[in-house]
């Protein structure tokens, strides 16, 4: 973004992002979503009638003194003064109540749900389970989906004008030859409210003219500013600061006016179709460049001709032959000319992307190539370590079979000698032990193996280590 900082930034009311956000962003305004508000709003609230009165502080059209009027008396009502979160919620009032944040730039957007829109669309084509170059490729795939629609939305918003609706003829087509289609029919909008407003006095000072707008039987009255010098208009509802779009109470007095035409102090220049137009010649824009509007009808006026090429070299084979030989020398001549325009090197194209080195987790195992090329991990015994079978097929299995006599007789005898406490770490005893007092019947209640270590518990029977045990014979 060249260093240029954010006017305003939405979260939902997490506490690290909200000192992030004024540790990076410090002339930025943070606002709070209205979605999770009103979610929090029901879940630690949950009265409708206070809801009620909750959502239209949060997004009605109100000034101050009437947001506090509102809000005091719904929690009067309610008993909800010394409630934790409303006592919250009121601190922050001016990062979320629409009354308070008037005059700051949102553009309308009052939700995240912008972004998590886009996340869904991004589901759509990536999944976590692809690997680096399946990412980029599907990537790149959602990427030209936007910006095909976005071709569409400029073609549509450069050619073609809209059908007339309002009784503000001059006004209506001059906004559709300025504004964008999807910005003209917000526009349009506020020309059709345009009949309810009427212009109740005026008042002329030594800087600008007062114009006192209220609107059809209602009592609440806006208060319009126009300064003839600079032709700058103001509005004391503050629209026009909040979403850079004209307001009802500004189209009321052009009309009073008789203008036919916005005055460009009140035309933002993201609004209009010029908007991503290069302005002059300079570093940062090359000569030449074309509009996506324009490249769009180049796009389809050269498909046309190469379809009719094609048809008519197909024909006969020498035709064919000549019209290849030829397109590859053009096409080797303009790729040649891109290299040399954007100033790109010829080696910057032979960048490789290769998939990272994938790190061993717990339990990933080893993994083998199938004769069908897929990965299939291997299977290995718990007792011997081998592949290819699990401890139930182990030849070692049977316990009985890997003990030594003479191991067994010296622990029989030591067991007989009355021991009671033998600590130990060696496999191989601890399954003597455990069979002797099993097995043998010697006068013994029962056998008690701890782990001091957190590891855990396993069957001694199937040969599985435990770090530092100690056999207790009761």
């Amino acid at each position: 973004m060249k260093g240029k900082q954010p006017k305003s930034v939405i979260t939902d009311g997490d506490l690290a992002m909200k000192s992030a956000v004024s540790t990076v962003f410090p002339g930025a305004h943070h606002k709070l979503c209205s979605w999770h508000l009103l979610r929090n709003a029901t879940a630690r609230v949950g009265r409708p009638s206070f809801l009620r009165k909750f959502r239209l502080c949060l997004m009605g059209d109100l000034e101050v003194d009437e947001f506090e009027t509102i809000w005091t008396d719904s929690v009067a009502d309610h008993g909800l003064e010394d409630h934790p979160w409303i006592v919250e919620i009121y601190a922050k009032k001016h990062s979320w109540s629409n009354a308070h944040i008037q005059g700051k730039f949102f553009t309308s957007l009052k939700t995240t749900s912008r972004c998590e829109a886009l996340n869904m669309q991004l589901g759509k084509f990536i999944h976590n389970g692809y690997n680096l170059r399946e990412f980029v490729e599907h990537f790149q795939h959602y990427l030209e989906f936007m910006r095909r629609r976005k071709l569409v939305a400029d073609y549509k918003s450069a050619y073609g004008e809209p059908v007339v609706k309002t009784k503000l003829e001059a006004i209506e087509q001059f906004a559709a030859t300025v504004y964008t289609r999807e910005v003209f029919e917000l526009f349009r909008e506020v020309l059709m409210l345009a009949s309810n407003i009427r212009v109740v006095s005026t008042k002329r000072t030594s800087a600008c003219v007062l114009f006192e707008v209220a609107m059809y039987c209602k009592q609440r009255s806006w208060a319009v500013s126009w300064a003839e010098e600079d032709d700058e208009f103001s509005c004391s509802c503050q629209r026009m600061e909040f979403f850079g779009l004209l307001c009802v109470h500004m189209v009321v007095v052009l009309v009073y006016l008789n203008m036919t035409a916005i005055p460009k102090g009140l035309i933002l220049d993201r609004w209009t179709k010029r908007a991503k137009q290069p302005r002059a010649p300079c570093d940062e824009t090359r000569v030449g460049e074309i509009p996506d509007a324009a490249y769009m009808s180049m796009h389809a006026a050269m498909l046309d001709d190469c379809r009719e090429l094609v048809s008519l070299s197909c024909q006969f084979f020498e035709d064919y032959v000549d019209v290849k030989t030829r397109l590859a020398k053009e096409r080797q001549s303009l790729q040649d000319k891109h290299r040399q325009r954007l100033g790109v090197a010829e080696e910057a194209r032979r960048v490789s992307v290769r998939d990272p080195m994938r790190a061993r987790y717990k339990g990933y195992g080893r993994r083998v190539v199938t004769s069908r090329g897929k990965f299939r991990r291997v299977q290995r015994c718990r007792l011997c370590g081998k592949g290819g079978h699990n401890s139930r097929k182990c030849q070692q299995s049977s316990m009985g079979e890997n003990i030594d006599s003479f191991e067994v007789g010296t622990a029989y005898e030591s067991m007989e000698a009355g021991e009671g406490v033998r600590s130990t770490t060696n496999l191989s005893e601890l399954a003597v032990l455990f069979l002797l007092a099993v097995t043998h019947r010697v006068e013994l209640d029962s056998v008690w193996v701890a782990a001091k270590s957190r590891t855990c518990w396993r069957d001694i029977r199937k040969g599985v280590c435990i770090a530092q045990c100690e056999l207790r014979i009761l």
